[in-house]
Order: structure tokens, then C-alpha cells, then sequence
């Protein structure tokens, strides 16, 4: 029996400039070659982590979202940010690289009309690229 526990439980981000060093490999991942400072991010709950292609002009394009539910906004300035989530099981993954596109971030902010709603910042993260969500390899 094959166990499919992929809830996100941890989200941190990096500068995609720090990530000029590491190598993709096709079809397996990327293996980061050095070690890596990745700041985390705090989240309410768990995130979740949405990934569907297309085909476009003869290449296969991914999109890959990411979202999250936070207290306040994450606003990145002129950074740009790339993501490492971690599964519930360890499993590890990047969401974006050093070289463009880079992942969008765009903020949500829900004031609720009753006592019982969910006030926060939901974040999402969209990444649209010919390389999907990444497999750290390690």
C-alpha cells in the first residue's frame, strides 16, 4: 500500500539568486550543490500545493500554486523569492530556480461580516514555467 501524505507543513523562501549554483536534473529534481539559508515563512494550518500543464506552442508549461494562510501579508519588495515546502512524511520540494520566471505572490486579505469566519491573509504563489515543482535531491 502506497501512502500519499503530501500536505504541505512547512514553507520558507530564498532569494532565486542563491540558487545560480544548483542543478536541475530532468525528470528527477535538483540537487542544491550547497547549502542553502532558506528563511521560513509562518503559516496557520497547513498549505496546500496545486500543479497542472498544458501543452503551448509544442512545449508542456506548468503552473504550479501554491497557497497558504497567514496573519499578515507576505510582501517580498523587489525580491525575488523562490519557495522550499516540506510534506508532512520530510519530503522536500522548490518552487521556482534562479533563472526567470520567477514566482508571483499575491495577497488576500479577508475581513469576515461574522464572528465565526476566517479573518487572515490567504497567499498564493503561482509559478508558470516549462520546469514544474521540484524533488530536492540530497
Amino acid at each position: 500500500m502506497i501512502h500519499l501524505l503530501k500536505n504541505i507543513r512547512r514553507v520558507e523562501c530564498i532569494e532565486a539568486y542563491h540558487l545560480q549554483h544548483s542543478d536541475i536534473i530532468a525528470d528527477r529534481g535538483v540537487w542544491l550543490n550547497v547549502y542553502q539559508q532558506f528563511s521560513p515563512i509562518d503559516t496557520i494550518g497547513l498549505s496546500s500545493v496545486e500543479i497542472s500543464d498544458k501543452i503551448e506552442n509544442k512545449q508542456r508549461v506548468f503552473t504550479t500554486r501554491l497557497t497558504m494562510f497567514r496573519s499578515e501579508k507576505l510582501m517580498p519588495g523587489a525580491k525575488k523569492l523562490c519557495f522550499r515546502v516540506t510534506t508532512v512524511t520530510g519530503s522536500q520540494f522548490l518552487i521556482g530556480c534562479a533563472d526567470k520566471p520567477y514566482p508571483v505572490i499575491q495577497n488576500e486579505e479577508t475581513f469576515p461580516s461574522s464572528d465565526s469566519g476566517k479573518s487572515g491573509v490567504t497567499v498564493t504563489v503561482t509559478l508558470t514555467s516549462l520546469i514544474p515543482m521540484l524533488s530536492i535531491l540530497d
